[in-house]
């Protein structure tokens, strides 16, 4: 299909080239995901993990109906 539209416009599909759109795209998708690693790195240091517990001990759930 492309290549008869670019029949239909008397464009040669040798001398096509991509242009600065693609390439602006692509910087705009890295900036994008810079942006995002950034913010993931600074939710996970937001994190508090408590490492006095071991991770095999169960702890039972707290039923809330349950009153002593």
């Amino acid at each position: 299909m492309i290549l008869l539209d670019l029949i239909a416009l008397d464009i040669d599909p040798n001398v096509v080239k991509p242009g600065w759109t693609p390439l602006l795209i692509t910087i705009g998708i890295a900036l994008v995901m810079v942006l995002l690693f950034r913010s993931m790195r600074r939710q996970f240091r937001k994190i508090n993990v408590d490492q006095s517990q071991p991770d095999d001990v169960e702890i039972p759930p707290q039923s809330p109906t349950s009153t002593p």
